[in-house]
């Protein structure tokens, strides 16, 4: 075989093999940006869910206020809880509206800046949310029980609605990003609804780390 026939097939090779290559990358790709899109809806969904939910536990909450009005202890505890969840829920429909404006196949990268507002905007969200604990102590209260319970009854009360108070705060401070390398702190972050929101933010990190390397053509 001539030196020229050699040349020849080395280039068939390496055309096929580029070609080769260009489809897998292309697969990748594809494959990536399917699991980014399958947890972005599946991460949807329970937002759907959330806003759902939260609008007749909303319903709930204010009927009994509402019921309940004359005492006192027991509506503006009633009250303020539902303000946390309505908070809750305007927050999942902000969330809904930032992912309806995600589109993965037009900008990574604008994808990515769009999910990280949500993911940072859910873990303040719950970490809120933890903020009504103390509420939960009060709300059984009435008049006759706060004229006529005693030392002891307040004793054990401030005790207790102390402890929530201490514990909710502290758990506002604790619960954010920087201290996720936590297990603890990282299962609530995820618990609470970011789990799928992280997935697709990885695989759509993996998608920009190819084209960062400079072995794709995406």
């Amino acid at each position: 075989m001539e030196e020229l026939d050699i040349k020849q097939l080395w280039q068939a090779y390496d055309a096929k093999l580029e070609r080769s290559l260009q489809l897998n990358q292309k697969i990748i790709k594809e494959i990536q940006t399917q699991k980014a899109e399958s947890n972005i809806n599946a991460f949807k969904r329970n937002q759907v869910a959330g806003v759902v939910i939260g609008i007749l536990w909303i319903l709930f909450l204010v009927f009994w206020t509402i019921v309940g009005y004359r005492n006192i202890y027991f509506a503006g505890s009633m009250g303020l809880i539902a303000l946390f969840n309505i908070f809750a829920v305007a927050t999942y429909i902000r969330h809904l509206a930032l992912l309806s404006q995600v589109n993965i196949t037009d900008s990574i990268t604008g994808a990515q800046q769009k999910l990280a507002t949500i993911q940072s905007s859910l873990n303040n969200s719950g970490r809120i949310m933890i903020l009504q604990a103390p509420l939960w102590c009060t709300f059984w209260y009435n008049q006759q029980l706060v004229d006529h319970g005693g030392a002891t009854f307040w004793l054990i009360n401030l005790a207790v609605v102390s402890f929530f108070v201490i514990l909710s705060v502290y758990l506002y401070q604790k619960l954010t990003y920087k201290n996720i390398h936590i297990k603890w702190v990282k299962a609530f972050i995820e618990g609470f609804g970011g789990k799928k929101l992280i997935k697709a933010m990885e695989f759509l990190n993996d998608i920009e780390e190819y084209k960062a390397e400079g072995v794709s053509n995406f």
